[in-house]
């Protein structure tokens, strides 16, 4: 493989390797700078708090200090509560940890009280001020700390919104195969077999909700700028919904004389909004817009259709759980159009306020 191609493919695991190589030399040469008697601790807060976007790092970088900050002051109180001895220190430190796991338990943004706790009781050396040996470490956390969101803020920035753009990219695509199987599924009158991708869009879609935390994480702190990623997490979430509405219709095959007429328009309209929806993808990726044009066509031969079901009686006859599955149809495709064609003006007016900015 050409070397520019191994780079390219290693992009975003390189520039975290970078990231983190130079914030601990930086860490390495801040501690010494300030001398600080157990600075490499700020060494390690770096290489533990660097994470893959700018919310992640600062995110673990407070609940570090945080942490760190509960566990030395309560290891601190029992070193000076006790008399130093094996016995007197392993209840100590049976106590500390206790206090501090139930803590972390509670608060999960302390699970390294615990850790502190017991590191400050069982390695402060022998003669050394526990005042000063607690805020030492504070002072080395909070430094690696500081030096990690700098870090993460300076060199290749990972900011969250543009993750959050190409996450959603990557769901659309996948709704718009599953658009597909289920037309195909409806023309062979058998059911779509989609239980694995079910599943693999719902932790799609929860990787788009969580960089879409970190996004608005990021914006809140002052960490990055610009405008809020597009709210489309709730559109994909509904649009995911409607997928699961549209595949229960066609998992037994329409009644015969119902699918005579509206299986091919039904399977048409899918298409169409399945090639719509690779066009939503496209525009989150570039920025653009994805207008509806062909999909108001195919909607209207479909409504057609099913308005003739009703002008002819084929209705009539069927009994209430297969008209039932026909109307169900009917819906799930409606309900599917709007949520898209609701994600489309969402993508049109993020369009819109970026080249307002750009005018600006």
């Amino acid at each position: 493989m050409p070397l520019s191609a191994l780079l390219l493919r290693y992009d975003s695991q390189l520039r975290q390797a970078a990231r983190v190589l130079i914030g601990s030399s930086l860490a390495y040469a801040a501690y010494h700078l300030l001398h600080l008697p157990q600075g490499y601790w700020a060494v390690f807060t770096v290489i533990i708090v660097l994470q893959g976007s700018i919310a992640s790092t600062l995110g673990a970088a407070i609940d570090r200090l945080f942490g760190t900050i509960a566990g030395a002051l309560i290891g601190g109180i029992a070193t000076v509560a006790i008399q130093h001895g094996d016995v007197t220190t392993g209840v100590a430190l049976a106590i500390v940890v206790g206090i501090t796991a139930f803590a972390a338990a509670v608060r999960p943004q302390l699970k390294v009280a615990p850790v502190t706790a017991a590191i400050l009781l069982l390695t402060q050396p022998p003669g050394s001020h526990v005042a000063s040996y607690v805020v030492d470490r504070i002072l080395e956390i909070a430094l690696g700390g500081l030096v990690g969101v700098a870090t993460s803020v300076l060199i290749f920035p990972a900011r969250s919104q543009p993750l959050v753009l190409a996450r959603a990219a990557d769901v659309l695509e996948q709704i718009q195969r599953m658009l597909g199987i289920i037309a195909i599924s409806i023309r062979n009158a058998g059911p779509p077999a989609l239980a694995e991708e079910h599943s693999s869009l719902r932790v799609a879609l929860g990787t788009v909700e969580l960089a879409a935390n970190d996004a608005e994480r990021e914006r809140a702190s002052g960490l990055a700028y610009g405008a809020a990623a597009p709210p489309i997490v709730r559109a994909l979430w509904r649009i995911r919904n409607d997928l699961i509405l549209v595949a229960r219709a066609v998992d037994l095959p329409l009644p015969a004389a119902a699918a005579k007429i509206i299986s091919e328009p039904a399977a048409a309209l899918l298409v169409a909004e399945a090639n719509y929806t690779a066009l939503c993808a496209v525009a989150l990726r570039t920025g653009g817009t994805a207008p509806r044009e062909k999909e108001e066509t195919h909607y209207q031969t479909f409504e057609t259709a099913f308005s003739s079901l009703r002008a002819t009686g084929v209705i009539r006859p069927l009994d209430f759980t297969d008209a039932g599955r026909v109307f169900g149809l009917a819906f799930a495709i409606d309900v599917l159009r709007r949520d898209l064609a609701d994600l489309g003006g969402r993508l049109g007016q993020r369009a819109d306020d970026q080249r307002s900015s750009n005018h600006e």
